[in-house]
């Protein structure tokens, strides 16, 4: 019995991991810098689209 549990348990994907531990802190951290890069990259994809309406005219 033990060893099919083992191979069950061993086919299931792991959401975690043992070996590291991310803090609270530093998962908010992580997840502002990902909005601020989301951020700048839609400013940056308006500016394309305003300069290449003003190369069309």
């Amino acid at each position: 019995m033990e060893v099919k549990k083992k191979i069950i348990s061993s086919n299931t994907p792991d959401f975690f991991s043992q070996e590291m531990i991310i803090t609270k802190k530093s998962l908010n951290e992580n997840q502002l810098k990902f909005t601020y890069q989301k951020q700048l990259i839609s400013d940056l994809d308006n500016k394309h689209k305003e300069w290449s309406k003003s190369i069309d005219n």
